[in-house]
């Protein structure tokens, strides 16, 4: 009878398969293997973004198809929903607003997650998180730039004043001794509550020659924003920031990033997650214009620089590259 000297191999050689397959998903279960970590490949459903939305259907939609547009078609943008992520642990999840990335974070396991429409403050918690990556394209404008932008306006004027609540006074320790590069002198003045407002408001405007306000709903909000313009313009002050909504309310000028390049910049973080599993530092968009109060600014006597001359300035002082104008 004549001996098959090729069973015993092929048996082997499949029994070293099974091994091989029983090995990798036991690997695949140790700490650190989760699947996002792995960069997507170009063929697979990982090229999918999952966009967790705001509670504004309309903005959504918008925003949906401006993603679209800048990545092509090469990557699909769906709705998020919690069984569509689990499904692939791969896809980057997109949230637009805090309710939404505190939504997308609660979820087990977590997926990696780009936040856009938050402020800095909001996303800060996030940000220290071991586990998926977690990144954000911060929407409120950073303060030096508005504090620049407040001494562009005002030329002589370089003592600023920043409204902060109790406990938030070291946060700004960085901002101050940036300011100080730029021969600008910050005080912080702390606000208790809503009831000792106009009283630390009154000592702001009677030390800054102009008020930056920054992104904390718990100062700034439509209860009382009527009550820091009015006062602050009867002294002859003009407020900078922090929105602009705010500046359709009576504030001078902000700072702000057009949606446009909101999306732009998140595009950039998520093709560099499809191309390597990891999404770059939160940053705030290197992109910006300037929004003007005109009628606020005759009604104060300053004369104010068109947007676009402002831009540039600041833009200069910052260092970053100006844009081109097209003949």
């Amino acid at each position: 009878m004549t001996h098959d000297a090729t069973r015993p191999t092929s048996s082997c050689a499949g029994w070293n398969r099974s091994l091989a397959v029983v090995l990798l998903s036991l690997l695949m279960l140790l700490p650190g293997a989760a699947a996002w970590a792995q960069p997507p490949s170009e063929a697979s459903s990982s090229r999918q973004v999952l966009l967790a939305g705001s509670d504004n259907a309309a903005f959504n939609i918008r925003f949906t198809q401006l993603l679209r547009d800048q990545l092509g078609p090469q990557v699909e943008v769906r709705p998020y929903s919690e069984s569509a992520s689990l499904a692939n642990p791969q896809a980057l999840v997109v949230t637009l607003g805090n309710r939404a990335l505190s939504e997308v974070q609660q979820q087990s396991p977590r997926p990696a997650t780009l936040a856009l429409m938050v402020d800095e403050d909001q996303f800060e918690n996030y940000g220290q998180r071991d586990g998926p990556p977690v990144s954000a394209i911060y929407y409120d404008p950073p303060l030096l730039r508005q504090a620049l932008l407040g001494q562009l306006i005002l030329p002589h004027g370089n003592q600023v004043a920043i409204l902060v609540r109790p406990g938030e006074e070291t946060r700004y320790d960085g901002l101050i001794a940036e300011l100080a590069n730029y021969d600008l002198q910050a005080k912080l003045f702390t606000i208790e509550s809503e009831d000792t407002l106009i009283a630390s408001l009154a000592r702001a405007l009677a030390y800054g020659d102009y008020l930056l306000a920054v992104s904390d709903t718990a100062i700034y909000n439509p209860r009382t924003i009527k009550h820091i313009l009015l006062t602050a313009y009867r002294r002859n002050r003009i407020v900078i920031g922090p929105a602009r909504a705010f500046v359709r309310a009576g504030v001078l000028a902000t700072t702000y990033t057009p949606l446009d390049d909101i999306a732009g910049a998140a595009v950039e973080h998520i093709r560099h997650f499809l191309r390597s599993g990891r999404l770059p530092p939160a940053v705030h968009p290197d992109e910006f214009r300037v929004e003007i109060n005109r009628q606020v600014a005759r009604s104060l006597n300053i004369p104010v620089p068109e947007a676009g001359e402002l831009e540039a300035q600041l833009k200069s002082l910052l260092g970053a590259p100006a844009e081109e104008e097209t003949p």
